[in-house]
């Protein structure tokens, strides 16, 4: 840290201050299949860093561009403060549209959730007009359980529970590992392979 040093004339008093050092958010951009300009790193950058306002300097955020081919460009944003995760990922065929598309719905869950947010205030903090991507503050219905399902487990492979996946045409597939006898569930990923999440009790 660094100190400033205040003496007064003709006087031994000596006075020792700290100097506040400057925080601003972290923001890493990687990319992946895809070579971004300076200038859209650049406009990144300066719209992310608007979001520091609301959740505080010791915050962080990782932003990842990728191609898979010459029509589709996606970009995910994943924002980190004290309290606060949230995630956005959006797909087009315009990097540069995809950056409000995907930080309105960053915007629109620091909104939901400013409650947790270290800079919140009784009552709600944000301000309308300050919002970057809404004329008004965005209203939200609180979710229900509203329906149950009893599903029973049974063993089997990984390559049996994508055949299964397949014929229930649904996004993931729960079941029984019978390799490593644990609760797993198969999902679809964004470029059409598959994901494993395996459980731990």
């Amino acid at each position: 840290m660094a100190f400033i040093c205040l003496a007064k004339f003709f006087a031994y008093d000596i006075i020792i201050l700290p100097i506040r050092e400057e925080k601003i958010m972290r923001i890493d951009i990687l990319e992946r299949g895809y070579k971004a300009k300076d200038k859209l790193k650049d406009l990144i950058e300066k719209k992310v860093n608007r979001f520091e306002k609301y959740v505080g300097e010791d915050s962080s955020c990782k932003v990842v561009l990728s191609s898979r081919n010459d029509n589709s460009y996606k970009m995910e944003v994943t924002l980190t403060a004290k309290n606060l995760f949230v995630r956005s990922e959006v797909e087009s065929d315009n990097m540069y549209v995809n950056i409000d598309t995907c930080l309105s719905k960053i915007e629109r869950q620091i909104v939901k959730h400013q409650d947790k947010l270290s800079t919140a205030k009784k009552g709600g903090f944000i301000d309308p007009a300050e919002l970057l991507f809404f004329d008004e503050l965005p209203k939200f219905r609180k979710p229900v359980i509203s329906k149950r399902k009893h599903y029973d487990l049974h063993p089997m492979s990984e390559a049996e529970a994508m055949e299964q996946l397949d014929l229930v045409d649904h996004d993931f597939y729960v079941f029984l590992n019978e390799k490593t006898q644990k609760v797993s569930v198969l999902y679809r990923r964004g470029d059409d392979d598959y994901g494993v999440i395996e459980t731990n009790i």
